[in-house]
């Protein structure tokens, strides 16, 4: 009731007041909607955490030779990769977990696609060599995807409920706050201002093509913040892009899912040379 009396209310004020209502969009647009207080992982608490630039930090497990990254999504948590991160092989991997600016333990401002990206960027110079692995969900599959256009050292991504391109998401959004034409263009515009990207930059379908090693789609048919058709067209663009698709675990449940968990553990952990089998000589 009140979600439909707020949405009369901004599709009014739009149509009044174009410019005021796309900045009250923007605001809420890059606003994340985090519970504050310790960073608790379950299963094991990180080594050590480093600052990343201004506002990111970077959570580390000391391991293996090999680096795994893992990015959370917008309004989520880094401790939601905790099952991922305990499930990869820690002899075999360093693991990195972002945590992300607006995201950590108390509140420090607006963030936006484009702080993902930096983040992810700065994230990838602390590793001695590639990563071997990378996981990001939603809009941390977006950016990871992204970046993983333009960065070979990304060598193999899982991509949990990740958008084709974010144009849609600014448009989805307007389309909840019921947002006439007029703010829902001035919103489109002030998004790509703040976040100094292009749309046409951000669309990861577009970008498809350039991401060359292996990718694991992971997306159910019933995800109503990022549908899956998305995933379809991300596998349809990424060469290399195998889709596993879930039912009934939404956008977030499929975070905690075992059989998830186990199919993302398979990809993570393939066998090195020396496991492989050797073939007999005829």
């Amino acid at each position: 009731m009140l979600l439909s009396v707020f949405q009369a209310l901004m599709a009014g004020y739009s149509r009044l007041l174009p410019g005021r209502a796309s900045d009250t969009a923007l605001h809420l647009l890059t606003t994340p909607r985090v519970t504050r207080g310790p960073l608790s992982f379950r299963g094991s608490e990180p080594d050590l955490t480093v600052s990343l630039g201004d506002r990111a930090q970077l959570a580390i497990w000391q391991g293996g030779e090999e680096a795994a990254l893992f990015v959370h999504g917008w309004s989520g948590r880094a401790t939601q990769m905790s099952p991922f991160i305990n499930a990869v092989d820690a002899h075999r991997y360093t693991r990195y977990a972002l945590i992300l600016p607006g995201h950590g333990p108390q509140a420090d401002g607006p963030a936006h696609v484009g702080d993902f990206i930096a983040s992810i960027r700065l994230a990838l110079d602390f590793p001695r060599g590639p990563v071997s692995v990378a996981l990001g969900h939603s809009m941390g599959a977006g950016a990871l995807a992204h970046v993983a256009a333009q960065d070979p050292r990304l060598e193999r991504l899982v991509l949990i409920a990740g958008p084709a391109e974010f144009r849609g998401l600014v448009n989805n959004f307007a389309a909840f706050l019921h947002l006439g034409e007029r703010a829902r263009l001035k919103l489109l515009q002030k998004m790509a201002a703040r976040v100094g990207i292009g749309f046409d930059a951000l669309n990861i379908a577009r970008l498809g093509g350039q991401i060359r090693g292996p990718v694991l789609l992971i997306h159910d048919t019933g995800d109503r913040e990022i549908p899956f058709v998305e995933g379809l067209r991300l596998q349809q663009a990424i060469p290399g892009a195998t889709l596993y698709q879930t039912q009934g675990l939404g956008h977030r449940r499929v975070l905690r899912d075992t059989v998830v968990i186990d199919t993302v553990t398979a990809f993570a952990n393939p066998p090195t040379v020396s496991q492989a089998p050797v073939k007999a000589l005829a």
